[in-house]
């Protein structure tokens, strides 16, 4: 049996513990201490950004090259005039809303000057659509000619390699269907059918009678949700410290003593 770094008598009891699991204690309960503060921090800083986002949000459309000029361009109000291309839509499926599946549907537009960047295509999210039943391969879509379109700037987090090379296309009617979404995957479909389209996509914004739900979800991970993976975490650590504490206490024998 290990030799006890020390003993301290508590009542009938002896905290008694021994190297190893006092140096594996005192490893890995700042590591849990500090993921948890980690997650604090994380919940401000996405505090942080929602509150900017909800201000930008109030702010008037502008135009989209001035709004591409801006420091932070993303989730920017904007309005595009140009036309839609006719019968050409990306369908992304498996897309919740309130627990309900469906799709996401994404159109092309057509600029009436490219950008100087050189692109005269932009994908449109028009929305979100329910699925009817389990056979419906692709919703109803509602027709879109819009001249102008108002929407918000959304720039893609970065390329989902797991969709991007795993992208199986299904064309069905005049849509383009695929599981998951990935700009880059949904762009470089857009590009290899004629339509090289600018990096960023613009979201619709709510209409009073439109079919589409436009209820967009500003960052992928709320700030409640690193609350709770903190509660996770402290919590984890006050278990380490319990079971330290309860595994090293010993019960003391009639012929032992504290100082034994």
């Amino acid at each position: 049996m290990a030799k006890p770094l020390f003993q301290i008598k508590i009542g009938q009891k002896i905290f008694a513990p021994s190297l190893v699991p006092t140096l594996g204690f005192l490893l890995l309960l700042p590591v849990l201490i500090k993921l948890g503060l980690w997650q604090m921090a994380r919940s401000e800083e996405k505090r942080q950004i929602l509150a900017n986002l909800e201000q930008k949000s109030q702010q008037a459309p502008m135009s989209l090259e001035p709004a591409l000029r801006q420091e932070k361009p993303d989730q920017s109000p904007v309005i595009v005039h140009g036309k839609p291309v006719p019968d050409v839509h990306f369908v992304v499926d498996n897309q919740k809303h309130e627990g309900r599946l469906g799709y996401e549907v994404y159109a092309v537009w057509q600029l009436e000057s490219a950008l100087p960047t050189g692109e005269s295509y932009l994908l449109i999210s028009r929305g979100w659509l329910p699925r009817k039943d389990f056979y419906q391969q692709v919703p109803d879509i509602p027709n879109f000619d819009d001249e102008d379109i108002k929407g918000h700037l959304y720039f893609s987090k970065g390329a989902n390699q797991v969709v991007a090379n795993n992208a199986q296309w299904k064309k069905v009617d005049d849509s383009w269907l695929i599981g998951q979404f990935d700009l880059q995957t949904v762009a470089e479909k857009a590009k290899q059918i004629g339509y090289h389209s600018a990096p960023f996509v613009i979201r619709q914004q709510a209409e009073s009678g439109s079919p589409f739900v436009r209820q967009w979800q500003w960052i992928s991970s709320p700030p409640e949700k690193h609350i709770a993976y903190a509660v996770q975490w402290f919590g984890m650590a006050l278990v380490l410290i319990i079971l330290f504490f309860v595994l090293n206490l010993k019960r003391v024998r009639d012929h032992e003593s504290a100082s034994s």
